[in-house]
């Protein structure tokens, strides 16, 4: 059976952030989430590259990104140093961001949102203003209400509905989508709102990108464009993963969303 380990559980070992499991938080967890792990989490995980080499994506060599100057694996901890972990009210003031409902396991990291808006997210401490951020990421049929979100934002995460910069690049959510099958790109600046979508089974792995330059943003799919703008955020900016709730908007329940990797790569590349 997979084996998930709470972040909120872990503690800082001497000389370095070693994940260690609180077992009571990890077993009535794994008692919610059995029959998906046993039948799917276990079968068809995504690849898992080594930590100790973070090297570009086949789709960001293709695209000639070049060496990422960060990313994460999600193999075994969580650095308090690069990241920052929600511990706060949900999005909009709905629900609650817990360090409970992000865990490790099989390689790869989990946002779980549960049916009463006890939810997750993180944010990179790696702040850049142009560049490239990837990610690779698998979701679950789950409740319409929960808003998976890969995203930049001005500085250390996107707690707040607005940023203050007016800003933000939402490169993967999806909205009222329980089937997992619409992902959306949604570029805010102080120029206004463009927006796009597409139409992929979210439910198997796919990677979600994109580059910000002062000429403007494209937003890539699988290493395919999906969304282009002349318009692009001047900011110092930080990605951040989450698993937004907002009740009332689409059917109420549980739901999942797995990150295998994360990677950031400079514009010089």
């Amino acid at each position: 059976m997979l084996e998930l380990q709470s972040i909120r559980a872990l503690r800082q070992t001497t000389g370095a952030a070693i994940l260690m499991s609180r077992s009571n938080i990890r077993l009535a967890v794994l008692s919610l989430v059995a029959a998906l792990a046993v039948s799917t989490l276990t079968v068809a995980r995504g690849q898992v590259l080594s930590s100790a080499g973070c090297s570009a994506s086949d789709d960001a060599r293709t695209l000639g990104w070049g060496t990422p100057a960060w990313c994460a694996e999600f193999d075994d901890y969580l650095d308090e140093d690069e990241w920052v972990v929600y511990d706060s009210p949900g999005h909009a003031g709905n629900g609650r961001r817990s360090p409970d409902q992000l865990f490790l396991g099989n390689g790869a990291l989990y946002l779980y949102g549960r049916a009463d808006g006890t939810t997750a997210g993180l944010a990179s401490r790696h702040v850049q203003t142009y560049g490239r951020w990837e990610t690779r990421v698998r979701l679950y049929p789950g409740a319409g209400s929960y808003h998976p979100v890969a995203l930049l934002w001005p500085q250390e995460g996107g707690g707040n509905v607005r940023s203050s910069t007016g800003e933000e690049v939402d490169f993967l959510e999806v909205i009222n989508d329980p089937q997992r099958q619409r992902p959306n790109f949604f570029l805010h600046t102080p120029q206004g709102q463009e927006q796009a979508h597409a139409e992929v089974d979210m439910t198997d792995w796919h990677t979600y990108a994109v580059e910000n330059t002062s000429e403007g943003i494209v937003g890539y799919l699988d290493g395919r464009e999906w969304f282009r703008s002349p318009n692009s955020t001047r900011s110092p900016m930080s990605v951040c993963l989450q698993l937004d709730w907002f009740p009332g908007q689409g059917g109420q329940g549980e739901a999942w969303m797995e990150v295998d990797w994360l990677r950031v790569y400079p514009l010089e590349s």
